[in-house]
């Protein structure tokens, strides 16, 4: 297995955010237990997805701590003595009453009354913490649901993408051909995954220095003796080497593929071929 390319292919950001079925989960950790590199790929993953959560993370007020401790401060307080009543009032007589007061229950400890404080403070401010995460703006949460979801599309896009690639490696329809340069001294390579039954092919670039300004690359397949431009080349694809890229065009037959150097795009005939390889 090309390590690489498995990580590269973003089917274990997929893994991380439970797009995929049971069965690929089954298979990604079948290769995880197979593979160490892919454990520790999993770990960053979610290490990064865990730092961007805590940077969108609110810190409470400054003044709240205060407000919460003003509030301790004066529950703890010892309660004003009443003042005693007037000789005249206690020369009144007064009804005998006899009241039931039950047994006292043992007072606390000054440390256990500031235990009790310290943790009902603790608990406000975690409660205060969590609300405020919870009372961000509609935008906010508006911005952070579209990029998740698009994140989640993407990364669903590439799992598709992977899995087409897995089924079009096994076809025996699909016939591979290798571009091999053209010119003395560069080593430049191009493969095409071509398919007799259908037609579809697939094109990837792994070792082609990126075009100057003003120029671009060219696909052509050779028919009957003369070339026909299967389109223009992006060079996001030369950038990102080994990527695949599905060919709109559809090839019935062909004798060769071909790669060649035009102005931005394109020519209706081949000028500076770059590589070729035979089908």
């Amino acid at each position: 297995m090309n390590i690489k390319e498995y990580i590269e292919s973003g089917i274990l950001e997929a893994y991380v955010l439970g797009a995929l079925t049971e069965g690929e989960r089954a298979a990604v950790e079948a290769d995880m237990v197979m593979y160490p590199e892919l454990v520790q790929e999993v770990a960053a993953i979610e290490a990064a997805m865990q730092s961007f959560a805590e940077a969108n993370a609110e810190e409470p007020p400054a003044h709240m701590q205060q407000q919460i401790w003003n509030a301790i401060q004066q529950q703890a307080a010892p309660q004003s003595v009443p003042e005693p009543q007037s000789a005249k009032e206690e020369a009144k007589p007064q009804p005998k009453v006899v009241e039931f007061v039950p047994p006292a229950a043992p007072a606390r400890p000054s440390w256990q009354r500031a235990a009790v404080w310290a943790a009902v403070a603790v608990s406000v401010l975690t409660n205060f913490m969590l609300l405020s995460q919870r009372n961000k703006t509609k935008e906010e949460i508006a911005q952070m649901t579209s990029q998740m979801d698009s994140l989640k599309a993407s990364q669903q896009q590439v799992l598709a993408e992977y899995k087409k690639g897995r089924d079009m490696l096994v076809d025996t329809s699909m016939k591979t051909v290798v571009m091999r340069s053209m010119q003395p001294g560069k080593e430049m390579t191009g493969m095409m995954f071509w398919s007799k039954t259908t037609g579809e092919s697939y094109l990837t670039i792994h070792a082609m220095p990126m075009p100057e300004k003003g120029k671009q690359y060219q696909l052509w397949v050779i028919q009957d003796g003369k070339p026909v431009s299967m389109g223009m080349i992006d060079n996001n694809l030369v950038a990102n080497a080994g990527m695949m890229y599905k060919i709109p065009m559809q090839v019935k037959g062909g004798q060769a593929f071909a790669i060649s150097l035009e102005k931005e795009g394109g020519n209706p005939t081949p000028t500076e071929v770059m590589a070729v390889g035979a089908i």
